[in-house]
């Protein structure tokens, strides 16, 4: 943490603005009718986003298998870009606490299958807090590979009248990884003009397509303030936008939402014994009568 400081010091102390790049970037919460995207850089070096994976730990070491793709910890650097290089501000450990494998979804009304989705909860070391990681592979046997995705949705930031916080980022943990374009707090569909704030959904644009040479998508990450998770239906959804005159379609599937703080088992008790207190005092007025 001082060594951070320490870089973000000297560069205003030259004159140097920092590019904001390499680190998790807040979504904005405001509802106007054009929700500001987060974008991303063509130059990774360069990219708002992107994280830089240091090291690897995955469930299996069998580079076909399906655990291969399941990431038990990532190291990451987050970085700043001062005068055209990039400097390190922060390191952390994304550790993982929960993850859902789906082979082979389809669109939706549609049998064939067009990837295999995968979805993660971690905990940072950095912060203590809660990082959802939602990646796909395209093009596997009998998979359908004119398909393509566009869009990819995250569910559940919204609990009643609480909003969760969402910061975006990205990781390659591959060298064929496609990263996204753009991230917001959106359900649209739509990959040009404005785009509708919706604060329960976190939203990443890309372009996965097996046919075009970019079958699997990056890892595509949204830390939250949100104390716990669960596992809930349509937590996690995709959209073929018909960039090439494919119908627009897409489908949710089961995966992983952001929850308030799950009460300890102590406030259980104290909760049924105020229910049975309750129960008590009815039952005495009861026998008054």
């Amino acid at each position: 943490m001082k060594f951070s400081i320490t870089l973000v010091a000297a560069a205003l102390a030259i004159g140097v603005t920092a590019a904001q790049a390499g680190d998790f970037r807040t979504l904005a919460t405001t509802p106007p009718n054009n929700v500001p995207l987060v974008v991303t850089a063509a130059n990774v070096n360069a990219d708002p986003m992107y994280l830089q994976t240091q090291a690897i730990t995955r469930l299996s070491n069998v580079a076909s298998g399906a655990d291969f793709h399941v990431f038990t910890s990532i190291d990451y650097l987050a970085f700043a870009r001062v005068s055209g290089v990039n400097q390190p501000i922060a390191t952390g450990t994304l550790t993982l606490l929960d993850y859902v494998y789906t082979p082979n979804v389809v669109f939706a009304g549609s049998t064939k299958p067009i990837a295999d989705l995968y979805d993660f909860v971690f905990r940072d070391s950095r912060d203590n807090t809660l990082v959802f990681g939602t990646r796909v592979r395209m093009g596997l046997t009998g998979q359908d590979f004119e398909a393509e995705l566009n869009l990819f949705y995250r569910h559940g930031f919204q609990d009643g009248n609480t909003v969760f916080s969402a910061a975006a980022a990205w990781m390659s943990t591959g060298a064929t990884d496609l990263k996204p374009t753009n991230a917001g707090r959106t359900a649209s569909t739509v990959l040009t003009g404005a785009v509708i704030y919706d604060p329960d959904t976190v939203r990443f644009q890309s372009d996965i397509n097996t046919s075009e040479g970019n079958p699997f998508s990056g890892l595509f990450l949204v830390k939250t303030n949100a104390a716990s998770y669960a596992k809930e239906a349509g937590a996690v959804g995709f959209f073929q936008a018909g960039e090439e005159n494919q119908p627009r379609i897409g489908n949710t599937y089961f995966g992983l939402v952001p929850v308030a703080a799950v009460p300890e088992p102590s406030t259980y008790v104290l909760f049924g014994a105020g229910l049975g207190l309750i129960a008590l005092a009815g039952r005495r007025r009861g026998s008054k009568r």
